[in-house]
């Protein structure tokens, strides 16, 4: 069944390309336009449901810099928790009282 979905994937680009209607590169390819209309109208709902976002790669040496008035910068990995940023914060807000 995996073979028969690739190459049903691989007309459907192939139609996309084309710029001919599905009735006309159904018959071209010796498809049953039944079968070639549901492969589409399949794929189709697949790309719509996929999600939304995607990944950034290159980010992962991301950093966070804390300038502090006293003149320390602490650098910081982009993962570090919101709760962690905040506690340093803080933290350096009580010292400088």
């Amino acid at each position: 069944m995996k073979a028969q979905s690739e190459k049903m994937q691989s007309f459907v680009k192939q139609w996309k390309e084309s710029g001919i209607s599905q009735a006309e590169f159904a018959r071209k390819n010796d498809l049953k336009i039944h079968t070639f209309r549901y492969w589409v109208s399949k794929l189709l709902k697949e790309e719509e449901d996929a999600p939304a976002f995607i990944a950034l790669d290159g980010f992962a040496s991301a950093q966070i810099c804390l300038h502090y008035p006293n003149g320390v910068e602490l650098i910081l990995p982009a993962q570090t928790p919101l709760g962690v940023i905040k506690g340093l914060i803080h933290f350096e807000a009580r010292c400088s009282r």
